[in-house]
């Protein structure tokens, strides 16, 4: 059985079956996901986003979240679960808290970091990736949470692939072509919230 967080996914999810007969389920910008299936995959596509892949080393309890923004303000919150979830500490709340909920316990949890890349040049972005790998790795180790492994920064998109009941991850970084689309991703979702820039933080 599987779950996610109260809140809504902002694109619907997609799952298949890849030809090992494993179930692959997607996780889009703003999303997260859990699962105590051991026959379950779970995808994410990453730009400048971070994504931590947390598990319960003893029951296999564990999910992925995909975020967008290192950290939000309480006006940022009150906005919804939707919207918050584009920021690093809701995301981690949501998905840690999700865990918890299945039996998972802080004591037994690792995690596995990815994303944070500089995907597209410019004197004038800000380094939101590395603002995203900063936080997470904050976060995590104000937790308490050990991170086992991590493949973040540089200047390529990678495609993450999880499997929660080993703690197995894959890696696959995407050429440049990729970036533009991953990118577009990533901005599409941002778009989807009109506002104005959250706290000190902007793209461009």
């Amino acid at each position: 059985m599987a779950t996610t967080g109260a809140h809504a996914p902002p694109t619907a999810r997609r799952s298949f079956q890849d030809a090992s007969g494993a179930t692959i389920v997607s996780v889009a910008p703003g999303d997260h996901y859990v699962t105590d299936d051991k026959n379950q995959l779970i995808v994410t596509l990453l730009g400048s986003c971070v994504a931590a892949c947390v598990r319960d080393t003893v029951t296999g309890v564990g999910g992925v979240n995909h975020f967008l923004l290192p950290s939000s303000d309480q006006h940022d919150l009150a906005q919804g679960s939707d919207e918050a979830m584009r920021f690093g500490d809701y995301a981690m709340e949501q998905l840690l808290n999700s865990i918890y909920r299945r039996g998972g316990q802080r004591g037994r949890l690792e995690v596995k970091i990815f994303g944070g890349a500089r995907v597209l040049g410019g004197s004038s972005m800000l380094k939101i990736g590395e603002q995203n790998i900063a936080f997470v790795e904050r976060f995590l180790k104000t937790e308490g949470i050990p991170i086992v492994a991590r493949s973040v920064g540089g200047t390529v998109p990678r495609r993450i692939r999880y499997q929660p009941a080993t703690g197995r991850a894959w890696v696959q970084e995407l050429d440049k072509t990729s970036a533009v689309s991953v990118t577009q991703q990533e901005e599409n979702y941002r778009r989807t919230f009109v506002r104005q820039p959250a706290g000190d933080v902007e793209f461009f």
